[in-house]
């Protein structure tokens, strides 16, 4: 019995590891897939807050937490630390939103940008980092203590821009922390029960782990999006390019200014943070609302898409 269950677990540790070899293209074709699936209506919407919390808890699982909590107490680092975090959250979602209405936005798009913008970095961005030869470290600081955060800047950003919520700020940050909370419960028990040292050796198994959990996040967000976009091709349009403009045009904004004054591998990690949200926690937190989740779904396009197009810009820069 046990050599049995010895044997399905190795069967399992080597499927992980194959789906962490192959996570993105795994990744991307799920992206396509899964909205063309037959689920039925609802059946994963409750269990969006969970699997937020799972993709905030695997990094966390693979980290040692007190360590790295003090390093970003340096008063060496934390300065600057904060406020770049109040620069791409506060100051980002303030500006692009008030531009948004001076040029005559409308409020739900102007909701989207501020939520795109409030949202810390995403949990998986310091992944991409690692997979693109970015400074990898000062990515995986940035979204720690942006996630940590949140509770605080979300609410703080929502609140400044002067956009119409459809929630209190207060119920908002609670919405987020509790989220936020059981995301670091389970990234801390994980650690526990498995072992620092097994966690590390199956680090590829982890990889295929983490893309089966963001494959999972798929499933809520894409209830429905098939038929949106059927409905109104051209709003869905509008969406996915409001998200690329987001996500892409942010990242190569931002590098483009961290060029004049970091290192490549620094500047490009900025650009990844900016433009590379962890947007799916408002999501959690906001009251239920069919285009904003169709906003959320396209904006996956570009997250998930983020390692192909970048190692492109990247090659076509370094040619010329």
């Amino acid at each position: 019995m046990a050599a049995g269950g010895d044997e399905t677990g190795a069967e399992l540790i080597r499927a992980l590891e194959w789906i962490g070899l192959h996570a993105k293209p795994v990744l991307l074709a799920s992206l396509f897939v899964i909205p063309l699936l037959p689920l039925p209506h609802g059946a994963f919407l409750p269990l969006l807050p969970v699997i937020i919390a799972l993709l905030i808890g695997l990094p966390l699982s693979r980290l040692d937490l007190a360590s790295i909590l003090s390093d970003l107490a340096d008063p060496r680092f934390l300065p600057a630390l904060l406020a770049g975090i109040c620069l791409f959250q506060i100051a980002a979602t303030v500006g692009l939103t008030g531009l948004g209405g001076l040029v005559g936005l409308g409020s739900a798009t102007l909701l989207m940008i501020a939520c795109f913008m409030a949202s810390p970095v995403l949990s998986a961005a310091p992944g991409i980092a690692l997979l693109m030869g970015y400074d990898a470290r000062l990515t995986l600081y940035w979204m720690l203590a942006s996630s940590l955060l949140s509770p605080l800047m979300i609410p703080l950003a929502l609140g400044l821009s002067g956009v119409a919520l459809p929630i209190e700020p207060a119920r908002i940050a609670m919405n987020v922390a509790a989220v936020l909370a059981a995301g670091v419960a389970i990234g801390v028990g994980l650690r526990r029960v498995i072992g620092p040292v097994r966690i590390a050796a199956e680090g590829k198994a982890m990889d295929g782990a983490g893309a089966l959990v963001m494959i999972a996040f798929l499933l809520p967000i894409s209830d429905g999006v098939a038929e949106e976009i059927w409905a109104d091709p051209g709003l869905a349009l509008r969406l996915a390019g409001l998200a690329l403009m987001l996500n892409l045009g942010g990242n190569l904004l931002v590098r483009s200014v961290a060029l004049r004054f970091f290192a490549p591998g620094r500047a490009k990690a900025l650009g990844l943070a900016f433009g590379n949200r962890n947007i799916g926690l408002l999501l959690a937190a906001l009251p239920p609302d069919p285009v904003f989740s169709l906003f959320v779904a396209l904006a996956q396009i570009p997250i998930y898409a983020s390692p192909l197009i970048l190692r492109f810009l990247d090659r076509k820069e370094e040619a010329i």
